[in-house]
């Protein structure tokens, strides 16, 4: 039954990953969209950053590990 798990594990992975990928570009992507129309270079920078930050911060909670149940 293992391999049966394993896509299991996959399937739920996946779909973590397609909706954190959807929640960062949501709430990022349009805080870069709004800088890049109005702001300075240093606002256009720091808002990239800040996107930059979220995906990182997603694959560090990708890469934790699990516990059962989790």
């Amino acid at each position: 039954m293992a391999p049966e798990t394993s896509v299991r594990d996959n399937v739920r992975i996946e779909e973590w990953a397609c909706d954190k990928a959807q929640e960062i570009m949501l709430r990022e992507g349009f805080r870069l969209i709004r800088s890049a129309r109005n702001g300075t270079n240093t606002e256009i920078r720091e808002t990239s950053l800040m996107m930059a930050r979220a995906i990182a911060a997603s694959l560090m909670d990708a890469s934790r590990p699990r516990h059962a149940g989790e």
